[in-house]
């Protein structure tokens, strides 16, 4: 029997984190994605607005990565990365962005994330008969508690037991009045059973956040001028140069569960990803930042392939490596990875890496079609090296 690998926490958004996802479920059966909750555009959005919940796309994403190379996992990843075509409502909406939503609603999430107190959310008489019945849950224990306990419990299977375990569920082995699990971890953890995912999801804040970006040159007739950017969308399309990102709120409730993985990890990796509005917003929230910098976890950075359009225009690789100190002056690294073919100045490069306490690895994890994307048998190779060092 092969051993389960190092525990391992992977930061970021989007299809940076999709990449990084993609190579550790190869290398690592203990995995736990970190992911940003600022997404103000499409599909995540529209239903922030309208249904004030966490935005769900790139948590989505991460699931999807997590999916199996078999067919269940296939067809899983096709279905909930699946988006309606359509001119009425329905029109780019992800299916897994409803159906984590959807989970929300049923286990009352939503009060929770606009700041309502837990005995708030949905009466069990105000679910439709059977919704989410296993088990462990009967039509006459439909009470919130009940269906939280439930949830966390099934969401116990091998999928999510091979990561860092979810918290305890009410009563068990807690005293009376312990806090109950958050619904909003729950929910992630059923789509990851019904995924059959290699690891577990959580965001990395309990509320949804906007980023603000410094921006030189935001309006052409200024060049010379530093605006405010509100919005991630604003923020990755600006036609500045962005030089720093804030959240608001400024001090937004790290998820519990997020904190303690990193806390208990052996390995936490940065990127790749888009590097502003995907990476550093985590170095942000204020306890998760904390236990990101007093962690005894070694950490890796994996470079981008390529500058950003709008984000990143012009960046080196060592660019990022000086944002990253500039947004968090105690974070020591301990590894650079970087795709020796995009890397021109290996010397500056790894000066760079090596202010920052740590070593520079150049791999050649890139795809063979030319495009800025990462191989994720490349990047799994890469990591083991890593890992095993």
């Amino acid at each position: 029997m092969n051993p389960p690998g190092p525990r391992v926490v992977a930061l970021g958004g989007g299809h940076g984190l999709y990449a990084s996802l993609s190579a550790l479920r190869r290398v690592t059966e203990r995995l736990c994605a970190v992911v940003t909750v600022a997404d103000d555009g499409g599909s995540s959005g529209r239903l922030r607005r309208e249904l004030g919940v966490l935005p769900p796309g790139d948590l989505r994403m991460a699931l999807a990565a997590l999916c199996g190379d078999d067919e269940w996992g296939r067809t899983w990843r096709d279905v909930v990365q699946h988006r309606f075509r359509s001119e009425g409502a329905l029109h780019e909406h992800a299916v897994g962005n409803l159906l984590i939503v959807a989970l929300w609603e049923l286990l009352g999430a939503q009060a929770l994330t606009n700041g309502a107190p837990a005995d708030s959310a949905p009466p069990a008489d105000a679910l439709p008969d059977g919704a989410l019945t296993d088990g462990a849950l009967t039509d006459e224990a439909l009470t919130d508690e009940a269906l939280t306990r439930a949830a966390v419990s099934a969401a116990g299977s091998a999928a999510v037991a091979r990561t860092f375990e979810p918290a305890p569920a009410p009563g068990a082995g807690a005293g009376a009045g312990a806090p109950v699990t958050d619904p909003t971890v729950a929910g992630l953890d059923w789509v990851g059973r019904l995924l059959g995912a290699h690891g577990r999801v959580l965001p990395m804040a309990s509320v949804p956040l906007d980023i603000v970006a410094q921006v030189r040159g935001a309006d052409p007739a200024a060049p010379d001028a530093v605006t405010e950017v509100k919005g991630q969308v604003a923020c990755a399309k600006t036609p500045g140069k962005v030089l720093s990102v804030s959240l608001v709120p400024a001090d937004p409730p790290a998820c519990p569960d997020a904190v303690r993985a990193v806390e208990e990890a052996d390995w936490v990796v940065f990127g790749p990803g888009s590097w502003f509005t995907s990476v550093l917003p985590h170095l942000k929230v204020p306890e998760l930042a904390r236990a990101l910098t007093e962690t005894k976890a070694r950490r890796v950075v994996a470079l981008n392939l390529a500058p950003q359009p709008g984000e990143t225009d012009d960046f080196s690789p060592q660019t990022h490596l000086e944002v990253l100190q500039d947004h968090a002056p105690d974070l020591r690294v301990d590894v650079v990875v970087a795709d020796r073919g995009v890397v021109d100045d290996p010397a500056a490069l790894d000066k760079a890496v090596q202010d920052l306490g740590g070593r520079l690895l150049l791999a050649d994890v890139a795809a063979d079609d030319g495009s800025p994307r990462h191989d994720p048998a490349r990047l799994a190779q890469a990591f083991v090296k890593i890992f095993r060092e």
